[in-house]
């Protein structure tokens, strides 16, 4: 199983690759962050492969309502020269509420337009016309105009129910999971893993990748009450609640949803929504704690990939990475160069 590192894009862009550089020489495999409202996810890539040598670097995810399908082709490609193949495009459907306020977009069938979107990309990617008038995403006529030619695109689609879950395997590189306890990435690993067979791949073709959520700090309590504001931030949002519930979760979302309503701090949050949920969805400690625990459970469900999305303790998010770095190194492949930056937290 490889181990990657997640960060928000918020953070300036030489932090940014001060903190790419540390997270290579720790031995990590790969470097991702979100694409929400502050840095451009894409050029923060560009950025990271700027400042590193192997290190994988990824976007997830991007949402598929804001760029044309065109142009996420032309900036994939591009970041695949400039990063000698270590891109990875990971691509979700967002949510109608921001993707309606922030963008004017407007989200409708969400599964078609994933479909049409990776179908667009494919084409692209191939150095073919495109030549699709689907129901949501359309392009014709568009060829990729790069020469050389760039490595093959990767693409990753964030999928949570089960259709979206198979057309992962069907058409993806990999899929990319989200607050998933690990029975249920066991679960959807083995969906995808089925799609692809049926659609004539190699199901070890396809990468089942997750975003585990991880905050770390010298206090264990601040470091679980953390974890459970950002769980409780997004059991707000119905199609999390929804699949908290489907994990078996509900109960711990009533509790901290009702926790919230009464005004609970991070730390009534904690309480309310209990130890298991908590370590069902995340790790909370400090670097000295044992992590190799959860890293089983994560290799128990047959995930390819855990990337460790860094939950910030406190006001530093420098030092919340240096924290979780210092908590996972152990555990990563060999260190492609000697030392951690000088200059980061």
């Amino acid at each position: 199983m490889k181990l990657g590192i997640g960060v928000s894009e918020d953070l300036p862009v030489s932090v940014q690759q001060r903190l790419a550089a540390d997270v290579e020489a720790a031995g990590f495999a790969s470097l991702w962050t979100n694409e929400a409202s502050g840095r451009d996810a894409l050029l923060v890539c560009q950025a990271w492969g700027a400042a590193t040598t192997a290190l994988e670097v990824g976007v997830g995810v991007a949402p598929i309502w804001t760029r044309s399908p065109a142009q996420l082709a032309m900036a994939a490609a591009t970041l695949q020269e400039a990063t000698g193949g270590r891109f990875v495009l990971g691509l979700g459907v967002s949510h109608p509420a921001t993707m309606g306020r922030w963008h004017g977009a407007e989200v409708t069938r969400p599964l078609t337009a994933a479909r049409e979107t990776l179908t667009i990309l494919r084409q692209a990617d191939a150095g073919t016309p495109t030549d699709l008038a689907g129901q949501v995403q359309s392009s014709r006529r568009f060829r990729l105009a790069i020469t050389p030619r760039p490595p093959a695109l990767r693409l990753h689609l964030a999928a949570m129910g089960p259709r979206m879950l198979e057309l992962a395997g069907t058409m993806a590189d990999g899929v990319l999971l989200n607050w998933s306890c690990p029975q249920a990435m066991a679960d959807a690993g083995a969906r995808v893993r089925a799609a692809a067979a049926t659609a004539g791949r190699d199901p070890a073709d396809v990468e089942v990748a997750a975003y585990v959520r991880v905050a770390v700090a010298d206090d264990p309590d601040a470091a679980r009450a953390a974890l459970a504001a950002q769980i409780g931030q997004y059991a707000a949002l119905p199609a999390y609640a929804s699949h908290f519930a489907q994990q078996g979760l509900g109960d711990a979302v009533t509790r901290v949803k009702a926790a919230h309503k009464q005004g609970a701090n991070a730390a009534g949050l904690a309480e309310a929504l209990g130890t298991p949920a908590l370590e069902a969805l995340g790790f909370a400690g400090t670097p000295a704690d044992a992590a190799g625990g959860f890293l089983d459970g994560l290799r128990d469900a047959e995930l390819d990939h855990a990337v460790l999305r860094v939950v910030v303790v406190g006001d530093d998010p420098v030092d919340g990475v240096a924290a979780a770095i210092r908590a996972f190194d152990r555990f990563t492949a060999p260190p492609a160069s000697s030392g951690l930056g000088a200059d980061a937290g």
